[in-house]
């Protein structure tokens, strides 16, 4: 790559030499308009081009890819991020329960029942134990100088099985080689034994937690299967008793049968279940079992006289709260507590809720409160949220247990114990989550139209006939949007095969474009012809089109491969430092453009609304791309290699361009021709109406023309689209849309009065010809219908059926082409600035909402632009044939929107303004979750919340909901 035009050098030289030229002749263009928003706009757009082509030119750049890496080179590289993502997230739960402080407690074991476990010959056994040795750090210990072991953990409840499954983690991990087998922890309650199969669940399980490993190793399976398959990942099964009891069996030899001799494996279950398990199923093949042992009385004596604040006391000997009562159990071996205090998850428990001096564990012994040990670990469950979260105040103890029952409820109802905050969309109503994106959507173009609204020309951006008109299409939007989150985006991301939800997705687009287009038929005249942005017949066929044109969107995303309940995305640039560099630069550019050609629409220098709608999407565009590169988020995964990326966005724009078109011809065709036999057919019989006067109206025909005159005056608005083309008319009361549109001179709006005004028609086509102070007009007709009587509208429009097709199928399958193009920009895009969020290595969930919303924007600002530099050829060179520059304005800041609605961000958007207003949840969501967190109650593993025990959250969802009423007075604080 020396020489010749692979040269760097010489494409650099080359590709300056374009810059400057291309500079010079901007200038002299600009030299050239006389138009002051003309010259602004050119400017923008032209400088987003630049900034959006220098973008995607730095995000893809790149020869072609490097020599590839032995597939065992690969594999041991991804097993290695592995394991510093499984580090990072457990190391830092240990520190959150605070198992270091002052240090874990160890439990006792011994070994379980022989019945329980394989013939001796057939176990590699754990080397036995020296005396001292029988604790969990003991057995982790043994079991990583023992590789290839397989180990089943029993205890009951909060005996201490996911610590040493924990704790086991990290020592595997601290002794772990680079290239080695890396532990992981897999929560069995998702496991469906009857329908998935061990290893095929495993694999998901990692692809969803750790994105990165869902990309494909080879031609056939994922990197997550690669690494099973290889025996790179050893898995640590914990909680098997949370399976249904029916599969316990069933759950034993799918293990049996698919894990190979020598994969190392631990899994932790309670002791019926698993005597259960293998009463009807089998053991685990060479797995020693043992058994988790409660603690003794003395020590959980000294851990709780070691961790509570020391007293006052006399003679200079210490004492804490517990200080008495482990006395009193001392001589009274029986009671209840001193059951209790053998438990380890109870131990933790009580050195929270008595942590402080405010509350004195001698209640504890009180017999009439506590007849049993099991109302005291209920009281400790009870009290545990309380305990946590008293400096809040007894009020906001209330409302933090409260809240905290809402989310355990809803894991206990879905049969998860965790949490991402892109999952709190399932807590809302199924109708709302269905409706939100479009309010979503609606919302976010309103925002952006603000400063469109405040230049003094605000009611050119759009064709608005009265209030229930435009009320009616936005309700029409709404329904669109909800149609198309129902049906045309996958349920999960990749669940289906592509090519079979594409076929989904074209039968479900042309039947509701069948569907759409009749009803519109039905509520408009369309015998006059078709054109967008005219005006209709009530407010009908306004919400069937504000319909369609939501329900395309929604459309774009699907074939991007955007699931119905979105994950969390960031950026292909965010690992790499010349691609921040690039994003910085551009977003530079753009925000400084979009400022400033703002702020001279705002001081009066400019004053077409399009120029301030494109200076605010440059200028939001800008400033997201600015923040999207401050730094790099530890939850984005390097971007591929350029060169891959680069046939990976060609082939999405080709493969979302093909599908789009597919799409869009066959559905605009189907609903084409549908409008036109409705139309037809709703064509009642015609009255012979030559030579008479309706109303201020003569009816003749001569030679096959028809002609309806009146002298009456009529007034209204002509709107000619560019220059030597048959200008179109609006009624009075109507304005018409886009009357001045940047880089388009030719086009303007003129108010008319006509002293005589004639309809012709040959065959059914209708024009119309005014007598204006001016001189006579020739226009179309369409507009202007209204002003006819019923009757007459029938008779001018009599003709053949194919006469109607050919005055309504043309724009509409020209629609078609236009969906098919902005569709494949849409895809391109989406796909070319998406790259998974690593859930696992993620900071936090709050980190992981920052990188998704971040990256929405940019998606929306960049994906907005783009269509709209796809639109301008559109704009510019239809000569707003059959409305087409209606089309392409109305296109490109939707599609931007519509990426922030149907986002993950954009959709908790709107479940937290719910949960907030139906009391069950605080408007600070996040924050408060954050401070269950940071109090202990809540854990996070990764961008996921979980409760602290799976205990905790049963007991928090086992309490009454309070009524809706009984909330929202709370829900204000």
């Amino acid at each position: 790559m020396s020489g010749g035009w692979r040269s760097a050098r010489l494409r650099r030289r080359v590709a300056f030499g374009v810059c400057g030229a291309a500079l010079v002749a901007l200038a002299a263009v600009l030299r050239t308009i006389d138009d002051v928003s003309a010259a602004s706009v050119l400017v923008s757009v032209i400088g987003a081009v630049v900034s959006v082509a220098a973008l995607l030119a730095d995000v893809l750049r790149g020869d072609a890819d490097p020599l590839p890496r032995p597939a065992a080179e690969l594999r041991h590289r991804a097993a290695d991020a592995l394991a510093d993502a499984v580090r990072e997230q457990w190391a830092a739960e240990f520190r959150l329960r605070r198992l270091q402080d002052p240090e874990p407690v160890d439990v006792p074991w011994i070994a379980a029942d022989p019945r329980l476990a394989d013939h001796p010959e057939n176990i590699r056994r754990i080397p036995a134990p020296r005396d001292g040795e029988r604790q969990l750090g003991g057995i982790v210990d043994a079991f990583a100088a023992a590789p290839g072991r397989r180990l089943v953990v029993l205890g009951g409840p909060g005996s201490g099985k996911s610590v040493l499954a924990l704790r086991f983690t990290l020592g595997r991990l601290a002794v772990r080689r680079p290239g080695g087998a890396v532990p992981v922890i897999f929560p069995l309650a998702g496991w469906d034994p009857r329908h998935s199969g061990l290893r095929d669940w495993l694999a998901e399980r990692l692809a969803a937690d750790y994105r990165p490993l869902g990309a494909p190793a080879d031609g056939r399976r994922t990197m997550a299967r690669a690494l099973l398959d290889t025996g790179l990942v050893l898995p640590v099964l914990d909680g098997f008793d949370e399976l249904p009891q029916a599969v316990y069996g069933e759950a034993v030899r799918r293990i049996n049968a698919e894990l190979d001799d020598d994969l190392p494996l631990l899994l932790t279950s309670r002791p019926q279940a698993w005597a259960t398990a293998v009463d009807e199923g089998d053991v685990l093949t060479a797995a020693q079992v043992v058994k988790l042992l409660p603690l003794d009385i003395g020590q959980s004596a000294a851990y709780l006289e070691r961790t509570a604040r020391p007293l006052p006391a006399d003679g200079g000997r210490r004492a804490t709260v517990w200080t008495p009562v482990l006395r009193y159990l001392e001589e009274e071996p029986g009671h209840p507590l001193a059951a209790v205090l053998t438990v380890p998850l109870m131990v933790a428990l009580a050195r929270t809720v008595y942590g402080d001096r405010s509350r004195d564990p001698a209640e504890l012994l009180d017999d009439a409160r506590f007849e049993s040990a099991e109302r005291i670990e209920e009281h400790l469950l009870e009290a545990f949220v309380p305990a946590a979260f008293h400096d809040a105040g007894d009020r906001g103890a209330v409302e933090a247990r409260r809240r905290l029952g809402t989310l355990a409820r809803e894991l206990q109802k879905r049969g998860t114990g965790r949490l991402g905050w892109w999952e709190l969309e399932a807590m809302a109503p199924r109708v709302l989550r269905v409706y939100a994106p479009g309010l979503v959507a609606i919302a976010a173009t309103a925002v952006l139209l603000v400063p469109g609204l405040l230049s003094r020309a605000s009611a050119d951006l759009a064709t608005v006939e009265d209030t229930g008109s435009f009320v009616m299409n936005l309700v029409g939007q709404t329904l669109g949007y909800s149609l198309g989150v129902a049906f045309l985006l996958q349920p999960v991301a990749g669940r289906v095969r592509r090519i079979v939800f594409l076929r989904r997705q074209l039968a479900i687009t042309t039947a509701a474009a069948g569907v759409l287009w009749a009803g519109f038929a039905l509520g408009d005249d369309l015998r006059f012809g078709y054109r967008f942005g005219a005006v209709t017949d009530g407010w009908l066929p306004d919400m069937f089109g504000g319909c369609l044109f939501a329900l395309l969107f929604t459309l774009f995303f699907g074939i991007a491969g955007l699931p119905r309940r979105p994950v969390p995305l960031s950026l292909p640039w965010t690992g790499d430092h010349r691609g921040r560099a690039a994003a910085r630069g551009c977003g530079g550019a753009l925000l400084v453009g979009g400022l400033s050609v703002v702020g001279g629409v705002l001081l009066g220098v400019a004053d077409s609304p399009w120029t301030a709608l494109i200076g605010t999407v440059c200028a939001v565009a800008g400033a997201v791309l600015l923040s999207a590169t401050r730094r790099a988020e530890r939850d984005s995964v390097p971007r591929a290699r350029p060169g891959r990326t680069t046939r990976r966005l060609a082939a999405e724009l080709a493969r979302g361009t093909a599908a789009t078109l597919l799409i869009g011809l066959v559905a605009t065709g189907v609903g084409g021709t549908v409008a036109v036999s409705v139309t037809v057919l709703k064509s009642g019989s015609r009255d012979d109406l030559d030579g008479r006067r309706i109303e201020s109206w003569e009816f003749r025909e001569r030679h096959g023309v028809r002609i309806a005159d009146t002298e009456r005056p009529v007034r209204g608005t002509l709107l000619y689209p560019a220059e030597r083309t048959r200008p179109v008319a609006y009624p009075r009361g109507t304005t018409p849309p886009n009357c001045e549109v940047p880089l388009l001179t030719g086009r303007r709006c003129r108010a008319f009065v006509s002293s005589r005004t004639e309809f012709r028609s040959h065959r059914g086509a209708v024009v119309l010809r005014l007598a204006t102070s001016r001189g006579p007009v020739t226009a179309e007709a369409a507009g202007m219908r209204d002003a006819l009587p019923p009757r007459g509208r029938d008779w001018l429009t009599e003709g053949p059926a194919w006469g109607v097709a050919g005055r309504l199928l043309p724009p509409i399958l020209a629609a078609g082409l236009l969906v098919g193009v902005v569709g494949g920009c849409v895809c391109g895009v989406h796909h070319a600035l998406s790259a998974p969020s690593d859930v696992i290595r993620a900071a936090g969930p709050r980190s992981s909402l920052r990188t998704d919303r971040t990256a929405t924007l940019a998606r929306g600002g960049v994906a907005a632009l783009v269509t709209g530099t796809v639109c301008l050829p559109v704009v510019a060179f239809s000569r707003d044939w059959g409305g087409f520059m209606h089309a392409g304005t109305q296109l490109w800041v939707p599609v931007g929107t519509a990426a922030l609605a149907l986002s993950a961000w954009g959709r908790l958007a709107v479940t937290r303004v719910w949960l907030a207003a139906s009391g069950r949840m605080p408007w600070r969501l996040m924050a408060f979750l954050d401070e269950a967190h940071r109090r202990g109650v809540l854990r996070q593993s990764g961008a996921y919340y979980e409760f602290r025990h799976l205990q905790l959250q049963r007991q928090l969802a086992s309490e009454p909901a309070p009524h809706t009423e009984d909330q929202r007075p709370h829900a204000r604080r």
